[in-house]
C-alpha cells in the first residue's frame, strides 16, 4: 500500500514500479513467518508430548519394587509400547490443529483417552453416565418437524428404504444370529462328552503364543497374572472403543453432510460384518469341536450332567453366554466384535495414527486374553482377520446411503435446552431399561430376553407410526446393551 504522506502525490513511472515491487519483501517476511510458526508450535507440542511420556515412565518407576535391572529394562519397555496409543491418541485430539480436520477427528481421540480414566470409577457411575450421554444425545437429534410436502415425503420413503429399514433389517439378522450362536455354545459344549467326565478330562492344545505370554510375564518382567489382568482392566479397551463408537454415531447423526458418509450406511455395513463373523465363527467350532484350555470349563458353566428331557435341554441354550462357553473356538467373539468396532470408528476417523492406536489397543488386549487361557492364540488371529477381510469387502454396503447423504439437505434439530421434563422421561425409559441390565439389577440370565422385547418393541413401533427418531435411539440402547453382555 502507498505510504498515506505520498497517496495524494501523482505517482511517477518509477514510483509505480516501485509501489508493486515494495510488497513483495512483506510477502516474503510474511510467509516466512507463516513457516516457522507451525514450526515452533510443532516443536513446543512434541516436548509437552516428550514431558508426558517422561511422568509417565517415571511413575512406573516409582510404582513397583524391581529385584534387577533386566526386571527393570523390561517393565519400562513393556510400559512405554502400552502408553505409545494413549499418547497418539491425545496428540491427535489436543495437539493436531490441522485447518481440514473435522470436530470428530479430534474428540473421538479424546474420548479414548478420557476413557482410560472414567474406568478408574466404579462401574456402576461409569454405566450411568454413559447412558445419561445416550439420552443427551437422542434429546440433542430431535429433528425439526417437516412440512407435508408430498416431493419430500416420497425422497424421506426412499431414503427410508435405503437407510434405516436395511440398518434395522441388518440389526434383526446379526442379533438372530448372535441367538443362533448362543444356542450351539451349548450344543457343541453338551454333545461333548469327554469334558463332561472328570476321569476322561482332554487336555488342552498346545499354545505357543500363550508359552511365550506367560514366559514374559512370568520370568522376565516377573508380575502375577492378577497384576497384568488388573492393569488390563484399567485400560479397558472394550470400553474405549463403546465410547469410541459411541462418538461416531453423534458425528455422523449431527455432521455426516461434511462427512459425506451416512450413519445408516456405516451401521449396515458394520452389523452385517458382525453377522457374518458370528456366523463363520459358528459353523467353524460346530464342525470342529477343540479341547478347552481349561479342562474343567464345562463344570462351572453348565449343568452336570446335561438335562435328559428336551424342554429343560433347549431352555439351558437360551441362557446368555456372557463370559463365553467352553469348546467355541477357532474364532474368537470376542475378537469378532472389539474388531468390528474398531474398524468402524476408525474408519469414521479416518487419521492413520488413531488407526495405528486403536490397533495397538486391540493387540494388547489379545495379548492378555490369550495369557488369561480363555483362547487360543490362533482364535483371537483369525477373529481380526476375518472381520477386516470381511469390512473391506462390505465397503460397497455404503454406497447408496452415502450417496444421498451427500444430495441431502443439511439436518436441522431440536435444541436441547428445549427438551421438557416429559421428553427427558421419555427417552430415559430405554437407557434405564439398558442401564438396569447391564448392572445386574435384572438377572444376566434374562439378558437375552431383554434384547428380543427392546427389538420386538421397535418393530411394534414402526408398523404402527413408521420409523421415525426415538425407534433410533432405542435401537442404540439396545446395542449398547447387546456389547456391553457380550464384549
Amino acid at each position: 500500500m502507498m505510504p498515506l504522506h505520498r497517496r495524494n502525490i501523482p505517482a511517477k513511472e518509477d514510483d509505480a514500479s516501485d509501489d508493486v515491487r515494495k510488497p513483495e519483501p512483506q510477502v516474503s517476511i510474511q510467509k516466512k513467518t507463516d513457516v516457522s510458526a507451525p514450526s515452533k508450535s510443532k516443536r513446543s507440542r512434541l516436548i509437552l508430548l516428550a514431558i508426558a511420556n517422561f511422568l509417565f515412565l517415571g511413575f512406573v518407576s516409582t510404582k513397583y519394587k524391581f529385584k534387577s535391572t533386566s526386571q527393570l529394562t523390561a517393565i519400562l519397555a513393556t510400559a512405554q509400547l502400552m502408553f505409545i496409543p494413549s499418547l497418539l491418541s491425545l496428540a491427535i485430539g489436543v495437539f493436531d490443529m490441522s485447518s481440514s480436520a473435522l470436530p470428530h477427528q479430534r474428540y473421538i481421540p479424546l474420548a479414548a483417552v478420557g476413557t482410560i480414566v472414567g474406568n478408574l470409577l466404579p462401574s456402576y457411575l461409569s454405566s450411568a453416565l454413559a447412558n445419561l450421554a445416550i439420552v443427551i444425545f437422542g434429546l440433542s437429534s430431535r429433528p425439526l418437524p417437516k412440512k407435508d410436502d408430498e416431493v419430500v415425503q416420497t425422497q424421506q420413503k426412499s431414503d427410508f428404504l435405503a437407510g434405516p429399514l436395511g440398518t434395522v433389517l441388518a440389526a434383526f439378522v446379526m442379533t438372530t444370529m448372535l441367538l443362533i450362536e448362543n444356542f450351539c455354545i451349548w450344543v457343541v459344549s453338551a454333545t461333548y462328552k469327554a469334558s463332561q467326565n472328570k476321569e476322561t478330562l482332554p487336555a488342552p492344545l498346545q499354545d505357543n503364543g500363550q508359552l511365550i505370554m506367560r514366559y514374559f510375564f512370568t520370568s522376565v518382567m516377573e508380575v502375577s497374572k492378577k497384576e497384568v489382568v488388573k492393569v488390563r482392566n484399567k485400560i479397558n479397551v472394550e470400553w474405549i472403543l463403546v465410547s469410541g463408537l459411541g462418538l461416531a454415531i453423534v458425528a455422523l447423526e449431527m455432521d455426516g453432510g461434511r462427512m459425506k458418509r451416512s450413519l445408516w450406511g456405516v451401521g449396515k455395513r458394520a452389523l452385517y460384518t458382525l453377522g457374518i463373523a458370528r456366523g463363520i465363527r459358528t459353523f467353524s467350532f460346530l464342525i470342529t469341536v477343540l479341547p478347552s484350555q481349561n479342562p474343567k470349563c464345562y463344570f462351572s458353566h453348565f449343568p452336570t450332567p446335561p438335562p435328559d428331557e428336551w424342554i429343560p435341554w433347549i431352555v439351558e441354550g437360551f441362557v446368555p453366554q456372557a463370559n463365553g462357553g467352553c469348546n467355541d473356538l477357532i474364532v474368537s467373539g470376542h475378537a469378532t466384535v472389539t474388531s468390528t468396532l474398531a474398524c468402524m470408528v476408525t474408519s469414521v476417523v479416518g487419521e492413520p495414527l488413531f488407526t495405528a492406536a486403536i490397533w495397538m489397543f486391540v493387540t494388547m488386549d489379545y495379548m492378555v486374553e490369550v495369557y488369561e487361557g480363555f483362547h487360543y492364540s490362533v482364535d483371537m488371529w483369525l477373529g481380526a482377520i476375518l472381520v477386516n477381510f470381511i469390512w473391506n469387502t462390505l465397503a460397497s454396503v455404503e454406497n447408496s446411503a452415502n450417496r444421498r447423504q451427500e444430495l441431502a439437505p443439511k439436518k436441522a434439530f431440536i435444541p436441547l435446552q428445549d427438551a421438557t421434563i416429559s421428553d427427558f422421561m421419555k427417552y430415559s425409559v430405554p437407557a434405564v431399561g439398558s442401564y438396569l441390565q447391564l448392572n445386574g439389577i435384572i438377572p444376566n440370565d434374562y439378558a437375552n430376553y431383554t434384547i428380543i422385547l427392546y427389538f420386538l418393541a421397535v418393530a411394534y413401533r414402526i408398523s404402527k407410526i413408521g420409523f421415525e427418531q426415538y425407534s433410533q435411539h432405542s435401537l442404540i440402547c439396545v446395542l449398547f446393551l447387546a456389547i456391553g453382555i457380550y464384549v
